[in-house]
């Protein structure tokens, strides 16, 4: 079974997560000029092309290739040569330098437990000091949905991620719970640890 994102991505159109996310606006009001950006599991690029846009230089990285064609394809239309879309494995993904905001909002539940602690410590080394990670995970608060049982393999329990920050500054920690709808009308709850923490 193919996950709804997957045919979402497809179409132009389609706004598959929604809007960019306000910790994303507000962090990127903090950023000098021309900052370099990882968004780490990027989707259909909601972030990813928003920071483009400010003119930030973004490596924007998903496993998905038709995520990546739309980024693409949006990137070819707006002339956003500052934005680097590129197919890849998270688990993978080598930091060759370092970056002033990291992003990864809504992923790691998708990975292995003891990959994403790996690619966390990965993340928080390749910050640069002053720089941001902003990080949004699914937690074992609610059940996960039917449809989405298949692909989350690394669920968070609740507080785990702000205590892996416990050496940075959390500006900002969230715990919640909402609901959703997709295009498909398909239905979710999902319980939510969203944190922005900086490396000081």
């Amino acid at each position: 079974m193919e996950p709804f994102w997957e045919r979402a991505y497809l179409d132009d159109e389609v706004e598959t997560f929604g809007k960019p996310s306000q910790e994303v606006i507000d962090v990127s009001i903090q950023l000098n000029e021309n900052s370099k950006i990882l968004d780490l599991g990027c989707g259909d690029g909601r972030h990813a092309i928003y920071l483009a846009r400010l003119g930030h230089l973004v490596d924007a990285i998903d496993i998905s290739t038709a995520g990546i064609d739309k980024i693409n394809r949006v990137k070819k239309k707006l002339n956003l040569k500052n934005l680097n879309a590129s197919v890849g494995d998270a688990t993978k993904f080598e930091f060759n330098c370092t970056y002033d905001l990291i992003i990864s909002h809504g992923l790691f539940h998708f990975i292995e437990r003891n990959n994403w602690s790996n690619i966390i410590e990965r993340m928080k080394e390749g910050t640069q000091k002053g720089g941001y990670n902003i990080i949004v995970v699914f937690t074992d608060e609610v059940e996960i949905p039917e449809d989405l049982k298949p692909y989350v393999k690394g669920i968070f329990h609740e507080g785990e991620i702000k205590k892996i920050y416990f050496d940075w500054s959390i500006e900002m920690y969230r715990s919640y719970q909402f609901e959703d709808e997709h295009d498909n009308n398909i239905r979710h709850c999902h319980a939510v640890n969203k944190i922005v923490a900086k490396n000081v």
